[in-house]
C-alpha cells in the first residue's frame, strides 16, 4: 500500500510516499535519500523497485523529495549540504512520530549517501543502519576523475546517430549536460566530513560500482573514518557498474544485497542505544 503525504522541513512542505507491508506488521522502515538533481524515484526508479520488494519482507519504505526537488517546495540546496541534512532529520522525526517501527535504516545514493553520513555524524538519531551507494569523496584527484568519466559517457552516447542528431538539432538538454559536467568538476571540497566525532554509530554498508571513478579513493577514505570511530561497516563492489547503476541487473544486485544486509541487522535483535 502506497500513501502520498507531506511533512514540514523549515519553511518548506516536502512531498513523500510511504509504502507499507500489505498483510504483516512492520519489522523495520527504510528512508530513501536521493542524489542531487533527482527525486524520490531514485536513479532509474531504483527506490520505487526497492520499496516494492522490501514490503514483502515486512519493511516499510519512506521516499521523499528534498526541498526544491520533485513535488517539494523551496529551492535546491546546491553546494550547501546543510539544508539537505535538515530535510533528512525532519523526515526521520516525521516517520518516527507517525509509525511505530522497531528499526530504521537509511538508504542513500551519491550526494544522498553523503547527506546520510553527515546527518548521522552530527545528530544522535534512532537509526539502526545505513546502505550507502557511490558515496562521494572530496579531492582534486576524484574531481578530475569524475569529470573525465562523465565526459566519456556523453561522448560515448554521441556515437549513436539518433543521440547525435538530437544534440545537433538542439533537442538535447544541453543545459543539464553542462550542469552535470560542472557539478562533477566542482566536487572538490563540496563534502566535508565532521572531524569532531560521530554521534550515531550504527552499522554502515557501502556499495560501489567497479567502473565508478570515485570507488577506490572513497572506499579507503570511509573505511578509515569507520575504523577511527569504531563503526561497524561492510563494503561491496558491483562488477562493471557505474556511479548511478543504470543497468537493471545492477539494480537487482543492489536490492538483493541491501535487503539481505537489512534482514541481518533486524535478525541481530540489537537495540539502538544512540539515544541512551
Amino acid at each position: 500500500m502506497n500513501r502520498i503525504t507531506f511533512f514540514n522541513s523549515g519553511l518548506n512542505r516536502l512531498s513523500c510516499v510511504i509504502t507499507l507491508p500489505d498483510r504483516q506488521s512492520i519489522k523495520a522502515s527504510v528512508i530513501f535519500v536521493h542524489a542531487a538533481n533527482s527525486n524520490r524515484l531514485g536513479p532509474h526508479r531504483m527506490f520505487v523497485e526497492a520499496a516494492d520488494r522490501l514490503k514483502h519482507a515486512g519493511i516499510a519504505s519512506f521516499r521523499f523529495d528534498m526541498r526544491g526537488c520533485g513535488d517539494s517546495e523551496g529551492y535546491p540546496a546546491e553546494n550547501d549540504i546543510n539544508p539537505d541534512i535538515e530535510d533528512l532529520r525532519n523526515a526521520i522525526e516525521f516517520l518516527t512520530s507517525t509509525y511505530r517501527t522497531p528499526k530504521i535504516f537509511l538508504f542513500g545514493i551519491s550526494r544522498g549517501a553523503q547527506v546520510c553520513l553527515l546527518t548521522l555524524a552530527v545528530n544522535r538519531l534512532p537509526v539502526d543502519g545505513a546502505v550507502l551507494l557511490s558515496t562521494p569523496f572530496s579531492s582534486t584527484k576524484t574531481a578530475v576523475k569524475t569529470f573525465s568519466s562523465r565526459l566519456k559517457e556523453y561522448l560515448y552516447k554521441f556515437k549513436d546517430r539518433e543521440t547525435l542528431k538530437k544534440f545537433l538539432s538542439g533537442k538535447a538538454n544541453l543545459k543539464q549536460i553542462l550542469k552535470t559536467l560542472i557539478f562533477a568538476l566542482n566536487s572538490r571540497g563540496r563534502y566535508h566530513q565532521n572531524s569532531n566525532g560521530f554521534s550515531t554509530r550504527c552499522p554502515l554498508f557501502f556499495i560501489y560500482g567497479s567502473e565508478d571513478p570515485i570507488t577506490a579513493d572513497s572506499a579507503i577514505h570511509y573505511s578509515r573514518i569507520c575504523e577511527r570511530y569504531k563503526i561497524s561497516h561492510e563494503t561491496a563492489e558491483i562488477k562493471n557498474a557505474n556511479h548511478s547503476f543504470f543497468h537493471y541487473l545492477w539494480k537487482e544486485q543492489i536490492i538483493i544485497m541491501s535487503e539481505k544486509w537489512m534482514q541481518k541487522q533486524i535478525g541481530n535483535g540489537e537495540i539502538n542505544d544512540n539515544l541512551s
